[in-house]
């Protein structure tokens, strides 16, 4: 997600960006003392990453350009453990690191981060960072861990679906898939119904008729040899069928 993104990018990033904006302020009880970020990268080569956020513009692009993810303790942090944790809660590596003193300019110093690693070898994590540093603030964010955490599993499934759906499906050693391979006009439909959108929104995100989409899920279905919609969903994602 850090290339050059076409709408449909965009447009799934900023939906998540709201949804993840609005779970917050409801389960937080306020809309401007914190900034949040879900970040994924690859445990391998630490690169690509893909960053959904409402942290400030300029230190995202500062961050992506100089490939902070390979120095930001955060990151590095993450990488060994599974439970969540409050940055300050390590000092010799967090508190006097020079990497905070270039993110203390954006009042990123302080945060708490939750922790999922994934089958396919990924790193993700959710931060959320509290702008004024409050104590109280953290107490609330880990008086409601096992939601942020349970946050983080459905953000990040959600993510991986929308990747799945952008890259081309190969087959494996040289051979033909065993099953039909989508249309990308149904893998559009399929990636937009997986992630809850109704018939007729996923109609008005595509611009077609809602008769068309049951007309893509019908032959979905049919190609997968499935039941029906949701396990269509279940079954492209085992299969890794978006493409």
């Amino acid at each position: 997600m850090d290339k050059p993104l076409d709408d449909n990018q965009e447009f799934f990033i900023q939906l998540i960006k709201r949804e993840i904006k609005f779970y917050l302020i409801r389960l937080l009880k306020t809309s401007n003392a914190f900034c949040f970020s879900y970040f994924m990268m690859n445990k391998s080569d630490s690169f690509p990453i893909s960053i959904i956020s409402d942290y400030p513009t300029s230190w995202l692009n500062q961050y992506r350009s100089y490939g902070y993810q390979k120095i930001d303790p955060v990151v590095l942090i993450a990488s060994r453990k599974v439970s969540p944790f409050l940055w300050p809660d390590n000092p010799s590596i967090i508190r006097h690191h020079s990497f905070f003193r270039l993110s203390k300019q954006y009042c990123l110093d302080s945060g708490y981060t939750f922790i999922l690693h994934d089958g396919d070898n990924n790193l993700a994590t959710f931060s959320i960072s509290c702008r004024n540093g409050s104590a109280d603030f953290y107490r609330l964010v880990e008086q409601n861990s096992e939601k942020l955490q349970m946050l983080l599993i459905n953000t990040h499934e959600k993510v991986m679906v929308f990747r799945n759906a952008h890259l081309p499906l190969l087959p494996l050693n040289g051979e033909k898939p065993v099953v039909q391979q989508l249309s990308p006009r149904e893998k559009e439909v399929l990636f937009w119904a997986s992630v809850g959108k109704t018939y007729g929104e996923v109609a008005t995100i595509l611009a077609i008729r809602e008769g068309t989409v049951k007309f893509h899920i019908r032959n979905i279905i049919e190609k997968l040899g499935v039941t029906n919609a949701k396990h269509a969903i279940t079954r492209a994602m085992e299969l890794k069928l978006f493409s």
